[in-house]
This record gives structure tokens, sequence and C-alpha cells, in this order.
């Protein structure tokens, strides 16, 4: 490697952006999850959310992270946000793009303002939130989306939600390849089963089974939120710094799932 590469990839590999991330959808769940790791870490993080829940989640973070309550998909929104991160941070390093909400049901006589909500939160929100956040990143500073098992696998009754991810798929992608000459990285989470709020109220519908979920998890755990924020620590840090367009499952082996340990061979 000459000396000019060399030095290229320290720059954009350093993690020289500064210490402020943006969380988005932090008050619960998968958000609350990652917003305690990354401060944990020692990064000063903005959480974003509807509910003003999110000021209460930034008080327990302690000094030096804060919170903007309002819509994830209004661009002046994340903007704020970004720009508080970089203040607080000396720059911002990343923008975790975890906001999402789920309406299932049958597909025939499905809402279609149901269909709109999902596709609003989880795919436009993304859009514009990197929209709003690319211009506070500089090299070496990295964006986050949470995917979701369900954007590779068929979930029935799960039409709207699937598909919101499987374009969050296709937007890490797009912008990994956009965005990559100016040194940002571009990544996605894709959850598994996890211990939320949100998996609780589906299992509480009657429209999960944390038994049938066991089923197809080779690791035989249903995961937790803290799984979720070590996974986004380590693609928002320099030791991924070669990695970007890429949809990393984090699921207990569920996705790579062919013939169980229990069954014949």
């Amino acid at each position: 490697m000459d000396t000019a590469v060399a030095e290229a990839v320290d720059r954009i590999g350093s993690g020289t952006t500064g210490t402020g991330v943006v969380v988005t959808g932090g008050a619960r769940g998968l958000g609350r999850g990652i917003a305690q790791v990354l401060a944990a870490q020692g990064l000063n993080v903005v959480v974003v959310d509807l509910s003003s829940v999110a000021q209460d989640v930034a008080t327990e973070l302690g000094e030096g992270h804060a919170a903007v309550v309002g819509d994830v998909c209004d661009a002046d929104v994340v903007e704020r946000a970004c720009r508080l991160a970089a203040e607080l941070g000396g720059g911002l390093r990343a923008a975790v793009f975890n906001a999402g909400v789920a309406a299932p049901g049958e597909t025939i006589g499905y809402d279609l303002a149901d269909w709109d909500k999902v596709l609003g939160v989880n795919l436009r929100g993304v859009f514009v939130g990197a929209q709003a956040a690319r211009p506070h990143l500089s090299a070496g500073g990295s964006m986050v989306m949470l995917s979701s098992i369900t954007a590779s696998q068929g979930f029935a009754a799960r039409a709207s939600y699937c598909a919101s991810k499987a374009g969050v798929d296709g937007l890490v992608r797009s912008l990994a390849m956009e965005w990559g000459p100016a040194g940002i990285r571009v990544n996605a989470v894709a959850p598994g089963t996890i211990t939320t709020e949100m998996q609780q109220a589906m299992i509480a519908s009657g429209r999960a089974s944390t038994d049938a979920y066991l089923e197809r998890i080779p690791l035989g755990r249903v995961g937790d939120p803290a799984d979720i924020g070590e996974a986004v620590a380590f693609l928002i840090s320099p030791r991924a710094g070669y990695i970007s367009g890429v949809v990393l499952p984090v699921d207990g082996g569920w996705a790579g799932g062919g013939l169980p340990a229990t069954a014949p061979t």
C-alpha cells in the first residue's frame, strides 16, 4: 500500500469525525438498547422519538446526551438532532435509523392507511433521515439502518413490514455506492427475534409465538436489544472501516438456517 493510499485509509477509518451519534426511535425497544450501548462506549447520543419518553432516556444516559422529540419523517427534526449531536461530540460520527412500526394483517382487505403508515415510517423516514444527516457527516462517518430478518424471509400477514424492510436493504446498497467516494459508509443490521415491547405486543395478539421462533433459532434463545446495540457499535467504529453496503443479520443463526442439529442426518 503506497503512502497516499495508507493516509486515506487512516483518515477514513480513524473515527476523527467526532463522538456524536443520532439514534431515531430511541425511546424504547431496540432504539433504547442501541442508545445505551453507544453511550456506555463513550459516544454522545441524541435520542429522537415522537414520544417525550426520549427525554427520559437521555436523562438516564447522563451528561453529554440529549433528546429531540419529533417525527422522524420530518427532515427538520433529524437535521436538528444531527446538529445537536455534532455540538455535543465535536462532530457527527454516525446516524442510526431505527424508528419503525408494524401493522400485521392478512393482505386481502388490508387497510391502505396501515400500508402507508408502515412504509412511511420504516422506509420514507429512513430516506428522509439519510438526506438530512448526510451534510453533517464527513469522511469516516457512517449510517446504520435497521432492517429485519423479514426483508429476506417470508412472514405471512406481514406484507407491509416485509416490503418496508426489503426497501431498506436496497437503500443501503444504493447509498453505499453513492456516498462511498466521500468516505461515508452505509450499512444495516437485520435483527431476528428480539425481546422488545413491539415483539411482546405481537405475541400477545396471537400473531407470534416464542416457541415457534425458538424452533428456528440455532442458538436457542431470543435476542436482547443489547445484541443489536453491540452490532451497531461495531459498524460505526473504525474497526468496520472497510465495511459498507452490508446488511448484517443478528438473529441467532435464523437466516442461515438449513437442517437443524436435531434432525436425522
